[in-house]
């Protein structure tokens, strides 16, 4: 674990950003609600990310900064992403990247 801005954090990966409960199109008893999303560090901006479906049919990650991030902007959302090791991400079809921790501890 390191320490950022006085906040204990872990790379992120999909699998610790996934959402306990997420809804699918395929789903016979989805769940009524999301769960909530984690609370991540973007860049060094804190917000809040999760990864699932999020009532489509492809698995995408969802971003929401506190500030404008140059490149993704306060609300980010893609289905073309992969997390190339933990706490980095490249996205959309031209090699963007960025780098993402989960906050799990202020």
């Amino acid at each position: 674990m390191t320490t950022k801005n006085n906040y204990r954090t872990v790379p992120a990966t999909e699998e610790n950003l996934s959402l306990e409960d997420d809804i699918n199109p395929f789903d016979e008893n989805p769940p009524k609600q999301l769960s909530e999303r984690h609370p991540v560090l973007v860049d060094d901006i804190k917000g809040i990310a999760c990864v699932g479906c999020l009532g489509g049919y492809s698995t995408r990650i969802n971003i929401l900064l506190e500030k404008k991030h140059p490149e993704l902007g306060k609300e980010f959302q893609t289905k073309y992403f992969i997390f190339t090791e933990p706490g980095s991400v490249n996205w959309g079809h031209y090699g963007q990247s960025f780098k993402i921790q989960k906050i799990v501890e202020n």
